[in-house]
Protein backbone atom coordinates (compact mmCIF):
# COMPACT_ATOMS: atom_id res chain seq x y z
CA UNK A 1 0.00 0.00 0.00
CA UNK A 2 1.53 3.52 -0.89
CA UNK A 3 2.14 5.37 2.19
CA UNK A 4 3.81 8.72 2.77
CA UNK A 5 3.37 10.55 5.96
CA UNK A 6 4.68 13.68 5.80
CA UNK A 7 5.18 16.39 3.60
CA UNK A 8 5.45 19.75 3.09
CA UNK A 9 4.85 22.45 0.61
CA UNK A 10 5.51 26.14 1.04
CA UNK A 11 6.46 28.96 -0.76
CA UNK A 12 8.98 31.72 0.97
CA UNK A 13 7.08 34.44 2.47
CA UNK A 14 6.57 35.86 6.10
CA UNK A 15 4.06 33.80 8.12
CA UNK A 16 1.83 36.16 8.69
CA UNK A 17 1.61 36.43 5.07
CA UNK A 18 0.30 33.30 4.48
CA UNK A 19 -2.90 30.87 4.70
CA UNK A 20 -1.54 27.88 6.47
CA UNK A 21 -3.25 24.43 6.11
CA UNK A 22 -2.81 20.89 7.56
CA UNK A 23 -4.19 18.18 5.60
CA UNK A 24 -5.18 15.03 7.40
CA UNK A 25 -6.01 12.16 4.56
CA UNK A 26 -5.20 9.13 2.43
CA UNK A 27 -4.63 8.71 -1.45
CA UNK A 28 -8.02 11.32 -2.06
CA UNK A 29 -5.49 14.03 -0.49
CA UNK A 30 -1.90 13.04 -1.75
CA UNK A 31 -3.08 11.64 -5.83
CA UNK A 32 -1.94 14.42 -8.54
CA UNK A 33 -0.83 16.33 -4.77
CA UNK A 34 -4.08 18.14 -3.98
CA UNK A 35 -2.38 20.65 -1.35
CA UNK A 36 0.78 21.91 -3.97
CA UNK A 37 -2.12 22.10 -6.69
CA UNK A 38 -3.99 24.60 -4.62
CA UNK A 39 -1.44 26.25 -3.89
CA UNK A 40 -0.69 27.28 -7.61
CA UNK A 41 -4.35 28.24 -8.03
CA UNK A 42 -3.67 30.85 -5.30
CA UNK A 43 -0.23 32.11 -6.95
CA UNK A 44 -2.55 32.43 -10.11
CA UNK A 45 -4.83 34.72 -8.55
CA UNK A 46 -1.91 36.77 -6.82
CA UNK A 47 -3.36 36.50 -3.54
CA UNK A 48 -2.01 38.64 -1.28
CA UNK A 49 -1.56 35.57 1.40
CA UNK A 50 -0.10 32.85 -0.48
CA UNK A 51 -0.96 29.02 0.62
CA UNK A 52 1.36 26.97 2.50
CA UNK A 53 0.32 23.57 3.06
CA UNK A 54 1.54 20.50 4.70
CA UNK A 55 -0.36 16.84 4.80
CA UNK A 56 -0.25 14.31 6.72
CA UNK A 57 -1.20 11.17 4.22
CA UNK A 58 -1.41 7.67 4.39
CA UNK A 59 -3.09 4.99 1.59
CA UNK A 60 -6.55 3.92 2.89
CA UNK A 61 -6.28 5.67 6.26
CA UNK A 62 -9.59 6.74 8.39
CA UNK A 63 -9.29 9.34 10.86
CA UNK A 64 -9.35 6.35 13.42
CA UNK A 65 -6.16 5.30 12.42
CA UNK A 66 -4.66 8.76 12.33
CA UNK A 67 -5.55 9.23 15.58
CA UNK A 68 -4.25 6.33 16.37
CA UNK A 69 -1.14 6.86 14.57
CA UNK A 70 -0.08 10.23 16.62
CA UNK A 71 1.83 11.99 13.41
CA UNK A 72 -1.38 14.38 12.85
CA UNK A 73 -1.47 15.23 16.20
CA UNK A 74 2.03 15.91 16.97
CA UNK A 75 1.89 17.85 13.68
CA UNK A 76 -1.19 19.57 14.76
CA UNK A 77 -0.19 21.03 17.55
CA UNK A 78 3.65 21.64 16.58
CA UNK A 79 2.92 24.67 14.12
CA UNK A 80 0.29 27.47 13.31
CA UNK A 81 -2.59 26.10 11.25
CA UNK A 82 -5.37 28.83 10.20
CA UNK A 83 -7.43 25.26 8.19
CA UNK A 84 -7.26 21.69 9.24
CA UNK A 85 -8.65 19.62 6.38
CA UNK A 86 -10.45 15.88 7.37
CA UNK A 87 -10.63 13.74 4.97
CA UNK A 88 -12.35 10.29 5.93
CA UNK A 89 -12.11 6.90 3.75
CA UNK A 90 -14.15 7.38 0.94
CA UNK A 91 -16.61 4.43 1.97
CA UNK A 92 -16.10 4.93 5.82
CA UNK A 93 -19.60 7.75 5.69
CA UNK A 94 -21.32 5.07 4.28
CA UNK A 95 -21.01 2.34 5.82
CA UNK A 96 -20.37 3.33 9.82
CA UNK A 97 -20.81 7.24 10.03
CA UNK A 98 -20.42 6.26 13.93
CA UNK A 99 -16.95 5.87 14.13
CA UNK A 100 -17.03 8.91 11.16
CA UNK A 101 -18.23 10.94 13.71
CA UNK A 102 -16.39 9.97 16.41
CA UNK A 103 -13.19 10.78 15.29
CA UNK A 104 -14.11 14.10 13.42
CA UNK A 105 -15.11 15.31 17.39
CA UNK A 106 -12.02 14.14 18.81
CA UNK A 107 -9.86 16.00 15.97
CA UNK A 108 -12.10 19.13 16.00
CA UNK A 109 -11.78 19.06 19.58
CA UNK A 110 -7.66 19.48 19.25
CA UNK A 111 -8.18 21.86 16.42
CA UNK A 112 -10.25 24.45 18.20
CA UNK A 113 -7.55 23.87 21.05
CA UNK A 114 -4.83 25.29 18.81
CA UNK A 115 -7.17 28.25 17.51
CA UNK A 116 -7.67 26.63 14.15
CA UNK A 117 -10.66 25.75 11.91
CA UNK A 118 -11.81 22.12 10.52
CA UNK A 119 -12.59 22.34 7.10
CA UNK A 120 -14.25 18.74 5.98
CA UNK A 121 -13.44 17.28 2.28
CA UNK A 122 -16.56 16.26 1.13
CA UNK A 123 -15.33 13.52 -1.53
CA UNK A 124 -17.22 12.01 -3.87
CA UNK A 125 -18.92 8.47 -4.77
CA UNK A 126 -16.82 5.99 -6.77
CA UNK A 127 -17.85 5.88 -10.34
CA UNK A 128 -20.13 2.73 -10.54
CA UNK A 129 -21.78 3.52 -7.36
CA UNK A 130 -23.01 7.35 -8.27
CA UNK A 131 -26.08 6.82 -5.44
CA UNK A 132 -23.90 6.78 -2.56
CA UNK A 133 -23.21 10.88 -3.03
CA UNK A 134 -26.24 12.06 -1.31
CA UNK A 135 -25.10 9.88 1.75
CA UNK A 136 -21.47 10.92 1.46
CA UNK A 137 -22.92 14.29 1.58
CA UNK A 138 -25.23 14.32 4.50
CA UNK A 139 -22.61 12.68 6.69
CA UNK A 140 -20.02 15.42 6.22
CA UNK A 141 -23.06 17.62 6.18
CA UNK A 142 -24.28 16.63 9.38
CA UNK A 143 -20.63 16.25 11.01
CA UNK A 144 -19.82 19.80 9.74
CA UNK A 145 -23.15 21.40 10.71
CA UNK A 146 -22.70 20.26 14.50
CA UNK A 147 -19.29 21.17 14.82
CA UNK A 148 -19.78 24.27 13.19
CA UNK A 149 -16.97 23.24 10.90
CA UNK A 150 -16.38 24.42 7.27
CA UNK A 151 -17.08 22.28 4.48
CA UNK A 152 -14.85 21.75 1.16
CA UNK A 153 -18.01 20.37 -0.94
CA UNK A 154 -16.03 18.23 -4.02
CA UNK A 155 -17.96 15.55 -4.27
CA UNK A 156 -20.97 18.38 -4.85
CA UNK A 157 -18.97 20.09 -7.42
CA UNK A 158 -17.78 16.37 -9.09
CA UNK A 159 -21.65 15.28 -8.97
CA UNK A 160 -22.92 18.65 -10.71
CA UNK A 161 -19.92 18.40 -13.61
CA UNK A 162 -20.85 14.93 -14.13
CA UNK A 163 -25.01 16.36 -14.32
CA UNK A 164 -23.78 18.86 -16.90
CA UNK A 165 -22.97 16.28 -19.08
CA UNK A 166 -19.40 17.77 -19.73
CA UNK A 167 -16.81 15.23 -21.39
CA UNK A 168 -14.68 15.37 -18.62
CA UNK A 169 -13.23 12.59 -16.85
CA UNK A 170 -12.65 13.17 -13.05
CA UNK A 171 -12.06 9.39 -12.70
CA UNK A 172 -8.74 7.65 -12.77
CA UNK A 173 -9.02 4.40 -14.20
CA UNK A 174 -9.95 2.85 -10.90
CA UNK A 175 -13.11 4.30 -10.69
CA UNK A 176 -12.04 5.89 -7.57
CA UNK A 177 -9.18 7.66 -7.51
CA UNK A 178 -8.99 11.21 -9.20
CA UNK A 179 -7.56 11.75 -12.39
CA UNK A 180 -5.92 15.36 -12.99
CA UNK A 181 -9.03 17.25 -13.97
CA UNK A 182 -10.53 15.57 -10.96
CA UNK A 183 -7.97 16.98 -8.53
CA UNK A 184 -8.30 20.09 -10.32
CA UNK A 185 -11.58 20.54 -9.47
CA UNK A 186 -11.26 19.79 -5.83
CA UNK A 187 -8.46 22.29 -5.65
CA UNK A 188 -10.98 24.95 -6.75
CA UNK A 189 -13.18 24.24 -4.31
CA UNK A 190 -10.26 24.49 -1.55
CA UNK A 191 -9.41 28.20 -2.99
CA UNK A 192 -12.57 29.08 -2.79
CA UNK A 193 -13.31 27.86 0.49
CA UNK A 194 -10.09 28.80 2.05
CA UNK A 195 -10.08 32.28 0.63
CA UNK A 196 -13.89 32.91 0.41
CA UNK A 197 -13.13 34.52 -3.30
CA UNK A 198 -14.23 32.93 -6.70
CA UNK A 199 -12.32 30.58 -8.43
CA UNK A 200 -13.17 32.50 -12.19
CA UNK A 201 -10.13 34.14 -13.61
CA UNK A 202 -7.64 31.11 -11.88
CA UNK A 203 -5.33 29.49 -14.09
CA UNK A 204 -6.96 26.31 -16.34
CA UNK A 205 -3.47 24.42 -16.31
CA UNK A 206 -2.99 21.14 -14.37
CA UNK A 207 0.64 20.75 -13.06
CA UNK A 208 2.26 17.62 -10.90
CA UNK A 209 5.81 18.03 -9.23
CA UNK A 210 8.34 15.84 -8.58
CA UNK A 211 9.43 17.14 -5.36
CA UNK A 212 8.06 19.28 -2.55
CA UNK A 213 9.83 22.19 -4.01
CA UNK A 214 7.78 23.92 -6.23
CA UNK A 215 10.43 25.01 -9.05
CA UNK A 216 9.82 25.53 -12.61
CA UNK A 217 12.01 22.52 -13.85
CA UNK A 218 10.21 20.23 -11.57
CA UNK A 219 7.01 20.92 -12.68
CA UNK A 220 5.13 18.42 -15.51
CA UNK A 221 1.96 19.52 -17.00
CA UNK A 222 -0.58 17.28 -16.67
CA UNK A 223 -3.39 18.62 -18.26
CA UNK A 224 -4.88 22.04 -19.69
CA UNK A 225 -8.26 22.21 -19.80
CA UNK A 226 -9.96 24.73 -22.44
CA UNK A 227 -11.24 27.98 -21.51
CA UNK A 228 -14.68 26.57 -22.22
CA UNK A 229 -14.39 23.76 -19.57
CA UNK A 230 -12.13 25.60 -17.35
CA UNK A 231 -15.11 28.41 -17.03
CA UNK A 232 -18.04 26.05 -16.83
CA UNK A 233 -15.55 23.89 -13.87
CA UNK A 234 -15.32 27.27 -12.09
CA UNK A 235 -18.34 28.69 -12.44
CA UNK A 236 -19.97 25.26 -11.23
CA UNK A 237 -17.85 25.63 -8.14
CA UNK A 238 -18.74 29.10 -7.48
CA UNK A 239 -22.43 28.60 -7.21
CA UNK A 240 -21.45 25.21 -4.96
CA UNK A 241 -19.52 26.49 -2.36
CA UNK A 242 -21.40 29.92 -2.10
CA UNK A 243 -24.30 28.04 -1.09
CA UNK A 244 -22.57 25.74 1.60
Amino acid sequence: MLKRQIQKNSFTVAEQQAIRVLFIGNSYTYFNDLPWLTQQLAASAKEPKTLETEMVVVGGATLKSHWKRGEALRLLKAKRWDYVVLQEQSTLPINNPKEMYKYATLFDAEIKRVNSQTVFYLTWAKQNQPETQQILTDAYMNIAQELKAKVAPVGIAWQKIQEANLKLNLYSSDKSHPSPIGSYVAACVFYTTFYENSPVGLSRRIYSCDSSNPQENNRIELESLSETDAQIIKNLVDSIVIKI
